[in-house]
């Protein structure tokens, strides 16, 4: 037996990977799922009726395909709905799993008796302008999980991602049901949000996670997507809550990377505007 693996019987892991129109970057995805030393795991890719070959792919890799109609919260909701692990990772197709990830994860929520884990992310390719400024960025937030409030929703750094079912199970139930079809933005907040009222029990899982960082074409067309959908959010009991603060959540240091940190939040937010008044969801 390879002793890299952990022995059968382990608790099932549900990968949820949202998608649409992915085909370029779902491989390099699923191909870090599939490297993984934990071997109990199912990969679903709720698609949102993608027109390129994202679902081909995903199913040639063997993910369970689920069609959503309605926008990334619904996503998220569904995927969690159609799990059948007893934990949850929300994926996104432009991240890349390291190879001990998923195993140490169950691990660390064991041992330490948690109900959910930040993964902390670092950036896949830092060659150019704007994926610098995500990667430095990163650092920032990530530096931020040392802080007594790094876990506190309305203060902290990134949302959890991997998640014990039950807690997930419990949370989307108290998400408004009006909104849940129309949310992009702040999906992962929000549920987040609604998580920790029902449990703080939170660490971090460190060197987790890649993100493919975007070029400025990019940046734009998910960014001004997302200053759009931002209407909706306003019209949410989260907006003033929390959501109209914690803004694009990368925050500010006094230092040279926290300027850069700086001057990408002011990139983020000047697209987002010009999304919020002249695009559409």
């Amino acid at each position: 037996m390879d002793a890299t693996r952990p022995p059968p019987n382990f608790l099932l892991v549900s990968i949820n990977i949202p998608s649409y129109n992915s085909e370029k970057m779902i491989p390099f995805c699923l191909e870090g799922v599939k490297k993984q030393k934990y071997s109990d795991i199912e990969t679903l890719v709720i698609d949102s009726y993608s027109t390129d070959r994202t679902r081909k792919i995903a199913k040639n890799c063997g993910a369970k395909i689920i069609l959503c109609q309605g926008k990334l919260l619904e996503s998220r909701i569904l995927g969690i709905k159609e799990s059948k692990g007893e934990y949850i990772l929300f994926l996104d197709t432009d991240m890349i799993l390291k190879e001990d990830t998923i195993e140490r994860a169950v691990s660390l929520i064991k041992e330490e008796d948690l109900d959910m884990l930040v993964l902390e992310e670092e950036s896949y390719n830092t060659n150019w302008f704007i994926p610098m400024l995500y990667s430095v960025s990163k650092k920032v937030v990530n530096a931020r999980f040392k802080k007594s409030y790094a876990f506190d929703p309305l203060q902290g750094a990134n949302p959890a991602r991997f998640y014990k079912k039950e807690i997930l199970e419990k949370a989307f139930r108290t998400i408004p049901k009006e909104f849940i079809s129309k949310i992009i933005h702040y999906d992962h907040d929000i549920i987040y949000y609604e998580s920790y009222k029902i449990s703080k029990k939170v660490g971090v899982l460190r060197n987790a996670v890649y993100c493919v960082e975007p070029d400025f074409k990019k940046l734009w067309r998910t960014n001004f997507r997302y200053g759009a959908s931002l209407r909706i959010a306003e019209k949410t009991p989260y907006w003033n809550l929390f959501l109209k603060k914690r803004g694009t959540g990368i925050g500010f240091e006094f230092s040279l990377d926290g300027f850069k940190a700086l001057l990408l939040t002011l990139i983020l937010r000047i697209v987002n505007k010009i999304g919020y008044y002249f695009g559409h969801t």
